[in-house]
């Protein structure tokens, strides 16, 4: 024990833990940096982008295989997106922890709970880009939400079987985000009892176009799936038409 305290010192003298927003020493995100994350001052339906209260998609814009919900924590922009970075492309993983705590206050003081018997599953990487990159942070986020709401957690049920171009751009019309995603997951082989009848909680980190979680959740809910909500620690915006 006293060797291993003397090499955490050591390790921590020679590479001190930095913020990765202001690269100050002793944490990942320092508590002066937190306090600059724009908190999503309100909420909106996933499908038309327009303001829903709880974020509930709006009854004309919903239908069979709609998420019921969409709930973002923060707004995608500064110092967000460094932070989002650091954990997606710097294998950062005790940032997740961070993300997950953060996302339940935030939730939690706007007075969102969750059932006991809630389904957490986080949106896949295709198994060429969860190998590229060694992790998912979606998996990463979910797992750290389960453990602070003592909610399952199943990160295989959902599988990404095909990987489809960037749709982070602007000038694509929402008609056309939808066609591309159509077909990238499938619920894997034997596991459909594993939603059937459940209430989903997906899992992303950023909520941009929508797209994405709106195929996922399709794909659960032809499964079985009773009520899928969404949750990401920071919303983008869904670029209307």
């Amino acid at each position: 024990m006293i060797a291993g305290s003397l090499l955490t010192t050591l390790a921590e003298a020679l590479f001190p833990t930095r913020c990765v927003v202001c690269r100050r020493k002793r944490s990942l995100l320092c508590s002066e940096c937190i306090g600059k994350l724009p908190v999503l001052d309100k909420e909106f339906c996933l499908v038309c982008d327009r303001p829903a209260i709880g974020g509930f998609t709006h009854p004309g814009c919903a239908t069979r295989y709609t998420p019921e919900r969409v709930l973002s924590g923060f707004w995608y922009r500064s110092p967000v997106p460094r932070i989002v970075q650091a954990l997606k492309f710097k294998g950062i993983y005790p940032l997740a922890a961070i993300l997950a705590d953060l996302l339940v206050e935030e939730l939690g003081e706007r007075g969102v709970s969750f059932g006991e018997e809630v389904l957490i599953v986080p949106i896949p990487l295709s198994f060429w880009r969860k190998g590229a990159r060694g992790y998912n942070q979606a998996e990463l986020l979910a797992q750290g939400l389960g453990e602070r709401l003592r909610l399952e957690v199943d990160s295989s049920v959902l599988q990404k079987v095909k990987d489809v171009e960037s749709l982070a751009q602007r000038n694509t019309p929402r008609e056309e985000r939808l066609r591309r995603v159509k077909g990238v997951f499938a619920i894997k082989k034997g596991e459909e009892a594993a939603v059937e009848g459940k209430d989903i909680l997906l899992v992303d980190d950023v909520l941009t176009s929508g797209a994405t979680v709106r195929e996922a959740a399709r794909v659960l809910k032809k499964a079985g799936a009773r009520q899928v909500w969404v949750v990401t620690f920071a919303k983008g915006r869904l670029w209307r038409n």
